[in-house]
């Protein structure tokens, strides 16, 4: 039976080892040697057929192979419901009544293009540049939220050899000006709200010419006008424009070689100002052949991947290129439309679009696990105890290798299956540690979730699960177009030589690997060998199976002061666990023996614990200022820090319960969802203060 319609189930089946290490490398003191996949261990793979070399050769080959299929699905926004409702809300110590606006969306069905559509479409575009003015080796910018048109875009201009720069919508001026200025880029491509964001950087990156708006949403006149009045220099049309240019202005495409440059991705700036990563198209091709030789014979046409997170994310840009070479369907959403929550009068887009395939960030999880939890335990004792009896039943066979698992998901686990469209056959978590806990509990309740682990310098190769090797214990496999290996970090006890697994930090290298930051020699220095291996900054592990498991970031180690470390994002992951948590930032100071957790807490979650300690409140804003609350909270997460076997040291003394969301809008998470904890910490540094006063 082939695998591409198999049921994948939680447990490993194939045979260890699942790394082998590299021939030909002699011991060299304080470094593992360097290992790599068993199917790639005498010659790493870097293309996945002959003649695929380029992302432009990918379009090509999925329209001469897979023609009329489905390739690219969008919805049309019908209308926006506004929702207005007077809640409470402490200020400055003082309640006040406030209003509080929510928004809903009702939207249309998905509406597909073919493969041979995708095609035509990005050619007309490629050849719309070149009639503005534009040709081989300048730069589009792309500052828009993942969409069909931004994967278009970065085709068109793949089909041109113009390489493109992303930098997350959320960046803001000042980051937006940067990425413009030091790439000179002469167009680019925005969400039509965007546009006012041009003004001011626009002052300094002189080279920008040609605007160009995704016409999928909305645009305001006056937010044109105001631009071509401010900059006389700049043509602004929107993206159908474009394609009716080229469509009557057709040219022949000017295909890149593997060593054009493809992109420059911008880092999303959560350890400091961002950096440019070139990406050369070589690069791509390498990381889509690393990510095939695990996961593509579990995947192919018939499959859909459900896409939302950022694209100038790289794991997103690789996914969405790869299943293009594997003929999936691609099914774009929003964060905010995923569930039927926040949506009138139709579905959310993961039942609207049934994917087979869900790529997500552990909040993402996270809030997928509680959304089933809390459903399951408000339903009747009879639905309830059957659920985590048959939850329970089930991870026993799959630790015990017995059968009864496929009736269990046919009759128990059915409805939650249904939440996620019921054909859920994969879901990857990359972009940060999910805790044990959400990715065990998925697996059973609703598919196998496999890990992914990646940086933009690696163009997201690192560690990738084989869906048979299942593990909650590890991230997984070395992807097929690159070898790992383990160098000491004495500071914190890491060595190669360490029993009965060797730890380090983790180096990379093959051709997914960046030759050199842009424009940043300091960087490039301090993170690349002269021989080609990227220091990761993260610490890993080889485990018994040969499976990469990372155990915390250099940086993100904090000496305490009875002089031992803790590892910040180990004790999110596991914190995480905990009902009540929605997200969360770790501190430990320097100063002090143990960490505090700022959390954003889970509304629902927070009002039941309320209630249960007999606290009357209207929501988060009051509760969260509520010290039974607090200390409610408090024990709770300590609970779960034990539960996750935690040591002493790493169980959290105070808690902060933060009153608003973390979003990229107010700056306390980058687009790809991480934290940035500099910001974070400033904002609640009295609260903070006064957590650790407590004790």
């Amino acid at each position: 039976m082939s695998l591409k319609n198999a049921t994948v189930q939680a447990r490993i089946v194939k045979k260890p080892p699942f790394s082998l290490e590299a021939p030909g490398y002699e011991p060299v003191e304080g470094e593992t040697i360097p290992r790599r996949h068993p199917l790639t261990v005498n010659k790493l793979k870097d293309r996945p057929e002959e003649g695929i070399a380029t992302v432009f050769d990918v379009v090509k080959r999925g329209s001469e192979k897979f023609g009329n299929a489905k390739a690219l699905g969008s919805r049309k926004l019908i209308k926006t419901h506004n929702e207005v409702k007077k809640i409470k809300k402490v200020v400055d110590g003082q309640e006040q009544e406030v209003e509080k606006k929510w928004t809903y969306f009702e939207l249309g069905a998905y509406e597909y293009l073919s493969y041979h559509e995708y095609e035509k479409l990005t050619l007309q575009l490629g050849a719309g540049y070149r009639k503005l003015g534009m040709n081989k080796d300048d730069r589009i910018h792309i500052f828009a939220a993942t969409s069909a048109h931004w994967l278009a875009t970065s085709h068109a201009a793949a089909s041109q050899s113009m390489p493109i720069v992303t930098a997350y919508d959320t960046l803001g001026e000042e980051g937006l000006k940067h990425s413009l200025v030091q790439t000179k880029a002469k167009a680019i491509f925005l969400d039509p709200h965007l546009l006012p964001t041009l003004l001011k950087p626009l002052k300094e990156a002189t080279e920008i010419k040609y605007v160009i708006w995704n016409s999928q949403n909305e645009v305001k006149q006056e937010n044109i006008d105001l631009l071509k009045k401010t900059y006389d220099r700049l043509t602004i049309l929107s993206f159908e424009e474009l394609r009716k240019l080229g469509e009557e202005n057709p040219v022949a495409p000017v295909p890149p070689g593997p060593k054009d440059l493809c992109c420059i991705m911008y880092t999303s700036g959560s350890t400091g100002p961002p950096k440019g990563v070139p990406i050369l198209h070589e690069a791509v091709i390498a990381a889509l052949t690393g990510v095939s030789v695990i996961v593509e014979p579990y995947l192919g046409p018939g499959d859909g991947l459900l896409t939302y997170l950022p694209l100038a994310h790289i794991l997103e840009y690789v996914f969405e290129n790869a299943v293009l070479y594997w003929g999936g369907t691609m099914g774009y959403g929003n964060p905010k439309t995923l569930s039927d929550q926040s949506v009138k009068n139709c579905k959310g887009d993961i039942r609207e679009f049934r994917p087979t395939v869900l790529v997500g960030v552990p909040a993402v999880w996270e809030s997928i696990r509680k959304g089933i939890v809390a459903k399951v335990n408000s339903s009747g004792a009879i639905v309830k105890n059957l659920f985590w009896a048959a939850l329970w039943a089930k991870n026993n066979m799959m630790l015990y290798g017995l059968p009864g698992a496929g009736l269990l998901d046919a009759v128990v686990f059915k409805k939650v299956k249904e939440a996620t469209g019921g054909k859920l056959r994969i879901c990857l978590n990359g972009g940060g540690a999910v805790s044990k806990d959400t990715q065990r509990f998925l697996s059973l309740a609703v598919t196998p979730m496999i890990n992914g682990y990646g940086l933009t310098e690696t163009t997201a190769m690192g560690a990738l699960m084989d869906p048979q090797e299942w593990t909650d214990d590890a991230l997984g496999d070395i992807p097929g177009s690159v070898e790992v290996k383990l160098v000491d970090f004495p500071d914190a006890g890491y060595h190669a030589t360490n029993k009965p697994n060797p730890q380090g930090e983790i180096w990379i290298r093959g051709t997914p690997v960046l030759k050199e930051y842009y424009e940043n020699e300091e960087e490039t220095k301090a993170s690349l060998t002269p021989d080609g291996w990227f220091k990761t900054g993260d610490i890993g592990e080889f485990d018994h199976n040969g499976h990469l498991k990372i155990i915390d970031r250099k940086k993100n180690l904090v000496k305490t002061l009875n002089g031992e470390y803790i590892a910040i994002e180990k004790l999110e992951a596991v914190y995480r666990a905990a009902t009540v948590v929605a997200n969360i930032c770790v501190y430990a100071d320097e100063q002090k023996t143990k960490p505090v957790a700022i959390i954003v807490p889970a509304e629902p979650a927070l009002r039941k614990l309320a209630e249960s300690i007999g606290v009357d409140g209207q929501g988060i804003e009051d509760l969260a200022h509520n010290e039974k609350v607090q200390n409610a909270v408090l024990k709770e997460l300590q609970q779960a820090g034990r539960q996750g076997g935690l040591s002493g040291i790493e169980i959290i003394e105070g808690v902060i319960v933060a009153d608003d969301e973390w979003t990229p809008q107010n700056g306390l998470v980058t687009s790809a969802q991480k934290l940035n904890r500099k910001v974070i910490l400033n904002k609640y540094k009295k609260r903070v203060d006064a957590a650790y006063g407590q004790n």
